[in-house]
C-alpha cells in the first residue's frame, strides 16, 4: 500500500512547493519527514493500516512516498490463538457438590437425636406392666411368663410353696429352705442366696439386697399391712387419665404409623418478670430527645419507632416543634446529627437522616425528621462496599469480629455474640459488600440474626429460635402479661408446610446431611440448605432447627401494652406468656413505639406455634 499526497489548492505557476501560507515572497516552513517506528509483540499477528495526509495545499503528484512499516505481507496462515482452539468435552463443567445422588438410605447423623427432647415415658425399675393405652401401670403384679423378654430379669418367677417368689417382699418366715431365681445358676444353700445382681455373703439371719432394706425375719408368719408387710415401690406420675376413648390432638399422620407421646402435666416455669393483675395501670409518659453534641433539648409532639427480627437498626420519626429548626443540622465534623432519646426512662441513640415542614397545623409549624439508629452507617450507602474472607482457619466470632475492622484495626463497635461458635476452615468464604452485608451473612448462615444495642456501639448476634418451638412449654419465658395489662389488637394465622426433615450441609467443603426432628418420621423434607460457612456441626444443627422451627400452623398474634416500668420497651427475640383468655407462649418478632401526647403504647407481634 502506498500514501498519497492530496493537494486542495490550485498549482502555482513559480515551480516552488509551498506548505503552509503563501506571503508572495517566503518559501514558507517546511515540515520535515517523519519516521514513525511501532514497536510492539504480537504473536503472528496480521493487520493493515492506512494513513492520509491532508496538507489543504493542491500539488501535482510527482512521486510516492513509502513507509518502511507498510510493506507487510498477507500471511496465509493467519493468527492461532491457542485459548481459541479448545474442543469441546462431553463431560462439560461439573462442580462436586451439584452432581449428588439421591441415595435410598439417606445418612443419619447423630446430631438430631437432640432435637428434641425424649418424650416417652420412663419407667421406673420396679415395674412389671405392658404399656397399655386406657390402663395404668400395677407396680407390683408378677407378669405372664411369656412375656419375660420385657421383664427385668429380676421380676419374673415362678411360685413355689418351698420358696420366696417376690424379692419386693417378705415371704412367709417359718420355711427357709433357699432362693432360686430363674435367670441365675444357684448352688443349694440352707443359708446363702446367690444372684447375678449383688455379692452376697453367706448368713444364717438375714437376707441382704440391694434393692430394699433388709430386716431380721421374726419369728411367725408376716402379713400385708403389718410391721413386715412388702415394701410399695414409688410410683411414677401416670402420663395420662385413663379415659376410654382415645382423642388426638395432632395431625393425622401420612405414614400410616399412630405415634402416641406421654403427656404429662407439666406446671409452666413462672416467667423472669411477671406484671400483676390490678384493676388499673397509671404510667407518667415521657418522650425526651436531647441532641447529643450541643446538648439542647427538643420538644416533640409525636414520635414512633420500630424495630422487626430482620432489621438490624432502629427506624424513627417525630414530629418537631417549629422552635427545633436550629437544632436540626450537620454536626461539626459534616456528620448527621444524633439523638439520646428517652422512652419512659428507656435510652436510646438515633441518627437524624431526614428533615421537612410540616405545614398541616398551620397558623402553627412544625418539623417532620426521621431517621435510623446508630448501626445504620454499616450499611450502604454510608458504608464503603469491600471484600470479605477467611485465608486462614478461624471461628464463625473471630471472621464476624475481622469484618468490623479496617487492615486490622477496629472500626469502634463491639458483638454479643449469642451463637454457638464453630469452625471455618480457610478459604472456605469470600464475601463483597458492607460490613452489615458480611455480619448478617455470617448470622444467617446458622439459622441467626443481627440486632442493635438501644445505646452502645454493640450488635447483638441472636439466634432465630434460641429454644424449638415444641421445647417452649419448659422455656422461662421474660415476660409474663395478664390480659388486664394489654390487650389482642389482631391475630394472624399462617399455616405453612409441617416439614421434619431438611437436608442442610456446606458448599465446597464443610459437611452435609439429612436433619431430622426427633420424634418424627421424617417424611416431610423441606427444600435444601446450603452455605458456605455451614462447615462444621453445630452450624448444621443451629440451620437446621432454624428451619424445621419456622414450619406448621402458627399465629402472629398483635399485643398492645402501656411501656410500664416492670417491662420497659420488650425488643424482638424476648419469650412473653400472654394470659388471656386462653394461655399463649411466644416470641417476641417485631416492637414498635407510638407516642402521641399524652398516649404512648408499644406494639408487640409475638410468633405463636398450634
Amino acid at each position: 500500500m502506498t500514501a498519497s499526497l492530496v493537494f486542495r489548492q490550485p498549482a502555482v505557476t513559480s515551480g516552488r512547493l509551498v506548505f503552509g501560507v503563501d506571503d508572495g515572497g517566503s518559501t514558507g516552513p517546511v515540515i520535515p519527514p517523519v519516521d514513525l517506528t511501532l514497536d510492539g509483540y504480537f504473536p503472528d499477528v496480521e493487520f493493515t493500516c492506512e494513513l492520509e495526509y491532508r496538507s489543504d495545499t493542491q500539488r501535482p503528484m510527482v512521486a510516492s512516498s513509502q513507509g518502511g512499516w507498510q510493506d507487510a505481507k498477507h500471511s496465509p496462515a493467519g493468527t492461532a490463538e491457542q485459548m481459541q482452539d479448545a474442543q469441546k468435552h462431553p463431560a462439560g463443567w461439573q462442580a462436586l457438590w451439584r452432581k449428588a445422588a439421591n441415595a435410598g438410605l439417606p445418612l443419619r447423623m447423630p446430631q438430631p437425636k437432640v432435637l428434641q427432647p425424649d418424650r416417652r415415658g420412663t419407667a421406673g425399675i420396679y415395674e412389671l406392666a405392658k404399656r397399655l393405652h386406657a390402663a395404668g401401670r400395677v407396680d407390683s403384679q408378677s407378669g405372664l411368663p411369656q412375656h419375660v423378654w420385657r421383664l427385668a430379669a429380676y421380676e419374673v418367677a415362678l411360685p413355689d410353696r418351698l420358696r420366696v417368689g417376690f424379692r419386693h417382699q417378705d415371704g412367709l418366715q417359718d420355711r427357709r429352705p433357699q432362693h432360686t431365681s430363674r435367670v441365675q445358676v444357684a448352688l443349694p444353700w440352707l443359708v446363702g442366696l446367690g444372684t447375678d445382681f449383688q455379692e452376697a455373703a453367706p448368713s444364717p439371719v438375714f437376707w441382704d439386697s440391694r434393692f430394699q432394706p433388709a430386716a431380721q425375719p421374726l419369728v411367725g408368719i408376716s402379713t400385708p399391712g403389718g410391721g413386715g408387710g412388702p415394701v410399695i415401690p414409688p410410683k411414677d406420675p401416670p402420663c395420662y387419665t385413663p379415659d376410654p376413648h382415645l382423642v388426638f390432638t395432632s395431625a393425622r399422620a401420612l405414614n400410616g404409623h399412630l405415634v402416641f407421646l406421654c403427656k404429662v402435666a407439666v406446671i409452666a416455669p413462672p416467667a423472669h418478670v411477671v406484671i400483676p393483675v390490678r384493676r388499673a395501670y397509671i404510667v407518667r409518659n415521657t418522650i425526651n430527645l436531647t441532641r447529643v453534641d450541643s446538648g439542647a433539648e427538643v420538644q416533640a409532639h409525636g414520635f414512633t419507632m420500630s424495630l422487626d427480627y430482620k432489621s438490624w437498626t432502629w427506624s424513627w420519626s417525630a414530629s418537631l416543634h417549629h422552635d427545633a429548626a436550629p437544632h436540626l443540622g450537620r454536626e461539626s465534623n459534616g456528620d448527621p446529627a444524633e439523638f439520646a432519646v428517652e422512652v419512659n426512662g428507656v435510652p436510646f441513640r438515633l441518627r437524624l437522616e431526614r428533615k421537612g415542614r410540616d405545614r398541616r397545623f398551620l397558623p402553627q409549624e412544625r418539623w417532620q425528621v426521621s431517621g435510623k439508629g446508630r448501626a445504620a452507617i454499616l450499611a450502604a450507602p454510608w458504608a464503603p462496599v469491600l471484600s470479605f474472607g477467611n485465608a486462614e482457619q478461624r471461628t464463625a466470632q473471630q471472621l464476624a469480629m475481622e469484618a468490623l475492622t479496617i487492615n486490622g484495626v477496629s472500626i469502634g463497635w463491639d458483638l454479643d455474640w449469642q451463637l454457638q461458635d464453630w469452625v471455618v476452615p480457610g478459604g472456605a468464604w469470600a464475601l463483597r459488600g458492607s460490613y452489615m452485608d458480611a455480619l448478617n451473612d455470617i448470622a444467617s448462615a446458622a439459622g441467626g440474626y443481627i440486632q442493635p444495642h438501644n445505646t452502645d456501639r454493640v450488635l447483638r448476634v441472636l439466634p432465630k429460635y434460641p429454644v424449638a418451638p415444641w421445647d417452649w412449654p419448659d422455656v422461662t419465658p421474660d415476660f409474663e402479661i395478664p390480659s388486664m395489662a394489654a390487650e389482642v389488637e389482631g391475630t394472624e394465622f399462617v399455616d405453612k408446610p409441617a416439614y421434619n426433615r431438611v437436608f442442610v450441609g456446606g458448599q465446597g467443603i464443610g459437611v452435609f446431611g439429612p436433619m431430622t426432628r426427633a420424634g418424627t418420621p421424617g417424611d416431610q423434607i423441606a427444600p435444601q440448605v446450603t452455605h458456605p460457612l455451614i462447615t462444621a456441626a453445630g452450624a448444621q444443627r443451629q440451620r437446621a432447627i432454624a428451619e424445621l422451627a419456622d414450619t406448621g400452623n402458627q399465629e402472629i398474634i398483635t399485643l398492645s401494652l402501656q411501656v410500664l416500668p416492670e417491662t420497659g420497651v420488650i425488643l424482638p427475640g424476648a419469650f412473653v406468656r400472654y394470659a388471656g383468655e386462653q394461655t399463649v407462649m411466644g416470641i417476641v418478632r417485631s416492637t414498635a413505639i407510638n407516642w402521641t401526647h399524652p398516649r404512648l403504647r408499644q406494639s408487640l407481634e409475638i410468633e405463636t406455634h398450634v
